[in-house]
């Protein structure tokens, strides 16, 4: 008899696409905009930073979160010139163009064939699908779930709505802060497929357990779970 089969619930973000990218540039962008008119770069990305802290408990993640956040910004370093420019960057961001990381369009459908895959990523409903939709991977994927955060409580809820048992359940991310340690916490096995830059918000020790997986790329996953 073939054994039950495992769910693996996926990260989207950075570890099935590019993401953070786009976001960097932005911010880089917007931090010399800035410098042009007197603005240090230090005191730029500090004050971004802590504004995009305040404002994610309350917008959440995405395109439209960041750009809110920039705008903000600008109006309290008196630039209110640079919001047209931030609207213009704002739609970049939603509508790029997908690349995928590297093996997963090979591995995803191998995975699809002999697991139950769940796409687990935050953001925008409309946004997060958008991209699904995008790449071209939306039907490797049995059910997708867009969240506001993701906290223990969201991975236990997860397992609750889907019947999932623990020991047969793995969360793939690149964030500790997300994807690894909440997780853990709610009683997954965890997969870490590091990413080669982290946004400032994600970055966390991993719980010191020596459980996770630790993998090089999403390839490493067909060894695993292929």
């Amino acid at each position: 008899m073939n054994p039950e089969p495992r769910t693996l619930l996926i990260d989207a973000d950075d570890t099935l696409w590019e993401n953070n990218v786009y976001f960097d540039r932005v911010t880089n962008e917007f931090v010399a905009k800035l410098a042009t008119r007197g603005v240090r770069a230090d005191l730029a990305h500090e004050t971004l930073w802590q504004t995009e802290q305040r404002n994610i408990k309350i917008t959440g993640y995405g395109s439209a979160a960041f750009c809110a956040s920039l705008h903000e910004v600008a109006r309290a370093f008196g630039v209110g010139d640079l919001e047209p420019w931030i609207a213009e960057k704002e739609h970049f961001i939603y509508h790029h163009p997908i690349e995928l990381m590297p093996g997963v369009r090979e591995t995803l459908p191998l995975l699809h064939s002999k697991n139950h895959l769940i796409m687990v990523t935050k953001g925008r409903e409309d946004e997060q699908l958008g991209k699904l939709n995008r790449s071209g991977l939306a039907p490797l994927f049995h059910a997708t779930e867009i969240v506001f955060e993701k906290s223990a409580a969201t991975y236990r809820a997860l397992i609750r709505k889907y019947s999932l048992p623990v020991e047969r359940t793995w969360m793939i991310g690149n964030s500790p802060r997300s994807d690894i340690n909440p997780a853990k916490a709610a009683g997954l096995g965890t997969v870490f497929i590091p990413y080669h830059t982290t946004w400032q918000h994600e970055i966390e020790e991993f719980a010191q357990d020596g459980k996770t997986l630790m993998l090089e790329s999403f390839a490493d996953l067909a060894r695993h779970f292929g």
